[in-house]
C-alpha cells in the first residue's frame, strides 16, 4: 500500500518517520512518502492523478480546505469542521477525514489539561483552528474564542481581536498559527502581557519543539505544551481509518517518546534526573556527563550560586520562596544544551518545571529502593528530613505517582553496578 502527505512545502515534516515506525510495529510492507504539490496543481485540479495514485494520504497547511473538491465524500465530522487531514482512495473515489480533533484531544489528555467547562482562546481561524474548536466545543468547553486579524471577522460572535487580548483571561491558549514554525523559529505569536493572562499554553507547532512562545509561557510560569504529541496521535488515527484496525494504545507514546530522542539528539538537548533525594542523581549525573562529554549541573548548587543563599536558608524563607527560585533556575537550564541535570527531589511538583524539562529535554526517573535509601541518607542534613526517615517514606508516598506521571524513561537503579545504570541512562539520548 501507498500512502503520503500533500502539502505545498514539506521538507520539515516528520510524518514518513512516523508512518514507518507504525508499518515496522505492525510488520506492514507499506510505504509513506511526501508530495509536494504547488498551490497553482492544487487549485487547477493538475495535482488530481497524482492524488489517486496513492492509497491514502494525509493532508496539511495549506491545503485542507482546497483538497475536498476532490472528494466524493467527506465524514461527519470533517463536513462540521470545513477542513479535512486524512483521506482514503475506495477503489478509485477519494474520501475525507479529520483526524486533527483527535489528536489534539490526546495532547491535551496526555498532558493533563481539562477540556469541560474551562475557557480557551484559540489563535488562528485556518483549518487546524476549526478542528481545535470542534473538539473543545464537543468535550464541553465553557467558551472557546477565536483570535483573528481580520477586523471583520473579529465583530463575528465567537471570535476576538488580537488587540482586545491582552484585556481577556482565560484557563488555556492555543497557537494554531505556523508564526514561530522552522524555518521561521524566532516568530512568537503573542506577546508577554497575553501570554501572562492564561494558566497554559499550547502551540501545536512541533518544531522546533520548545518554540519561541512555549519558552516565553515558561518563564512567565505557565503550563506549556508543544504539538508533536498531536502529530503523532493524528498519524495514529489516520492509520486506522486506512487500515480499518484499531492501534495498539501504546504506541502514541513509543513513536512520540523516539522522534523526542531523534531531535534531541540532532538539534541539542538535556538529560533531566529525577527520583527522590538520595537515589543517586547527583553520582550517576557525573558518569553520564562524562561519558557523554557534556556539563554537569547540580540543580540545588545552581540554585544556590544563582541567588545567593544556602537551600537551608531558602526553605527558613518557606518552602514556597524555593520552589519559585528553583523554577528560575530550571527556566535558565532550559535555554541551554547538552546538559546533565540533577534535579532536586521535588521539582517535578510544579507544572511550569516538569514543561521546561520536556520541552528542552528527557526527563530520567532514577528508581531505587526506598528502604535502600533510608540506609545511607544523612536525614540530619536535608531540610526536608528533620523528623527522620519517616518523613522521608511520607514525602515519598506523596510524590511517587507524580514521578512516574511526569518522567519519559525509568531507569532501574542497579545498586552493585553503576556502571550499568549509567549506561542505560545514556541510551535515553543516544
Amino acid at each position: 500500500m501507498r500512502y503520503c502527505v500533500i502539502g505545498e512545502k514539506l521538507t520539515h515534516s516528520m510524518s514518513p518517520q512516523i508512518h514507518k515506525a507504525y508499518f515496522d510495529y505492525y510488520k506492514m510492507k507499506s510505504s509513506y512518502g511526501i508530495e509536494q504539490i504547488p498551490m497553482q496543481d492544487m487549485l487547477s485540479g493538475d495535482c488530481e492523478q497524482v492524488l489517486r495514485g496513492y492509497d491514502g494520504f494525509n493532508v496539511t497547511v495549506p491545503y485542507k480546505e482546497k483538497v475536498m473538491k476532490y472528494l466524493a465524500g467527506i465524514s461527519a465530522e470533517a463536513k462540521s469542521i470545513g477542513a479535512v487531514n486524512t483521506v482514503v482512495n475506495s477503489n478509485g473515489s477519494l474520501y475525507g477525514y479529520n483526524t486533527d480533533p483527535y489528536g489534539f484531544e490526546n495532547l491535551l489528555k496526555s498532558n493533563g489539561i481539562k477540556i469541560k467547562d474551562c475557557s480557551f482562546v484559540i489563535l488562528g481561524s485556518g483549518g487546524a483552528s476549526k478542528s481545535v474548536k470542534y473538539i473543545l466545543k464537543k468535550r464541553g468547553a465553557n467558551s472557546v474564542l477565536v483570535a483573528t486579524r481580520d477586523a471583520e471577522k473579529a465583530k463575528e460572535d465567537g471570535f476576538i481581536s488580537y488587540d482586545l487580548l491582552k484585556n481577556y483571561k482565560a484557563n488555556a491558549l492555543i497557537n494554531t498559527t505556523p508564526v514561530g514554525m522552522y524555518p521561521n523559529s524566532d516568530g512568537c505569536p503573542v506577546s508577554e502581557d497575553i501570554i501572562v493572562n492564561f494558566d497554559s499554553v499550547v502551540d501545536i507547532v512541533y518544531n522546533p519543539v520548545y518554540t519561541n512562545l512555549l519558552q516565553t509561557a515558561v518563564k512567565l510560569g505557565k503550563k506549556a505544551v508543544g504539538g508533536l504529541y498531536m502529530l503523532v496521535a493524528q498519524a495514529m488515527k489516520s492509520q486506522e481509518i486506512w487500515s480499518n484496525n484499531l492501534t495498539d494504545s501504546k504506541l502514541t507514546k513509543k513513536i512520540y517518546n523516539s522522534l523526542m530522542k531523534e531531535y534531541f539528539a540532532k538539534n541539542g538537548g538535556n538529560i533531566y534526573l529525577t527520583g527522590i533525594m538520595s537515589c543517586g542523581k547527583t553520582v550517576k549525573g557525573k558518569k553520564v556527563a562524562e561519558k557523554l562529554g557534556w556539563e554537569f549541573v547540580d540543580a540545588d548548587k545552581y540554585i544556590e550560586e544563582l541567588f545567593g543563599e544556602s537551600i537551608p536558608q531558602m526553605f527558613e524563607k518557606g518552602e514556597d520562596y524555593f520552589r519559585q527560585c528553583e523554577s528560575e533556575a530550571i527556566y535558565r537550564l532550559s535555554q541551554r544544551k547538552n546538559l546533565v541535570v540533577a534535579t532536586g527531589g521535588g521539582a517535578i511538583l510544579k507544572d511550569v518545571n516538569v514543561s521546561a524539562m520536556k520541552l528542552s529535554g528527557i526527563i530520567v526517573l532514577i528508581e531505587r529502593n526506598l528502604e535502600d535509601i533510608i540506609a545511607s541518607v544523612n536525614t540530619q542534613t536535608r531540610p526536608l528530613l528533620k523528623d527522620g526517615a519517616d518523613k522521608l517514606r511520607k514525602i515519598y508516598k506523596e510524590r511517587k505517582q507524580r514521578y512516574y506521571d511526569t518522567c519519559d524513561v525509568v531507569v532501574k537503579s542497579h545498586e552493585y553496578d553503576m556502571y550499568k545504570t549509567v549506561n542505560d541512562i545514556v541510551k535515553v539520548i543516544l
